[in-house]
C-alpha cells in the first residue's frame, strides 16, 4: 500500500497525514480544546496538561480526509479506547456498515 501510495499521489504516507497547522488550529478551536469524548480539557505537547489526537472519523487508511469536518479532538486516552472500540464496529453496528455499504455501492 505504501508503494501504491507513493506511485499514485507522488507522496508518502505519512506525508500525506501530516495535517497543517492551520487545520490542526481550526479542529482545536472549533472543540474549544476539550476532548470531544470525555470533556477534558486539552494542551499542546509541549505545554502541561492532557496531550490530544486529532482522530478522522473515516480512517485515513480508508480514504478519509484530513478535513476538519472528518477530524475530531480525542485526549490520548479517549484516542486509544477508539482505536481499539472501532475493531468491534462490524459485530456491534452491522447497520452502520450496510449504510456506507449502501454508500460506496451506489450508481448515478
Amino acid at each position: 500500500m505504501k508503494a501504491h501510495h507513493m506511485r499514485a499521489h507522488g507522496e508518502s504516507i505519512a506525508e500525506s497525514r501530516t495535517l497543517s497547522r492551520s487545520t490542526r488550529q481550526t479542529v482545536l478551536e472549533r472543540d474549544d480544546s476539550r476532548c470531544q469524548r470525555c470533556g477534558t480539557q486539552v494542551t499542546a505537547r509541549d505545554e502541561d496538561g492532557v496531550d490530544f489526537q486529532l482522530h478522522h472519523l473515516i480512517p485515513f487508511a480508508a480514504g478519509g480526509p484530513n478535513h476538519p469536518d472528518n477530524l475530531l479532538t480525542l485526549c490520548d486516552d479517549c484516542h486509544t479506547r477508539a482505536h481499539r472500540e472501532m475493531k468491534s464496529l462490524p459485530d456491534d453496528h452491522p447497520d452502520v456498515l450496510d449504510e456506507l455499504r449502501t454508500i460506496v455501492c451506489a450508481t448515478e
